[in-house]
């Protein structure tokens, strides 16, 4: 699995998983959400093209996304959630997924 950690157009932070395909983002998206414990706080938004939905842990907010371009992406929402997706990039490194 190739995870690489960089910065979106509008400088957030992102880690990109390329190689996981659509029919696997609701398997991911669980996995992470079960780790890390994590509310959905938006409706999941299923297009051909992409699949989204934000996710909350207390202060923080993430997205955790699929689009044909980039495969599977988590994405902080502001800077203070920064901090959640270095912890969920750190153990994805570690990880066998």
């Amino acid at each position: 699995m190739k995870i690489e950690k960089g910065r979106d157009l509008s400088q957030r932070l992102t880690v990109e998983i390329n190689n996981i395909i659509k029919n696997d983002y609701p398997l991911f998206t669980s996995k992470i959400s079960k780790k890390f414990n994590l509310i959905p706080s938006s409706h999941l938004i299923n297009g051909v093209n992409e699949s989204f939905q934000d996710f909350t842990k207390k202060k923080y907010t993430i997205g955790l996304e699929w689009d044909i371009w980039s495969g599977y992406i988590i994405v902080a929402k502001d800077k203070e959630s920064e901090l959640l997706v270095n912890k969920i990039y750190d153990w994805l490194i570690l990880e066998d997924l």
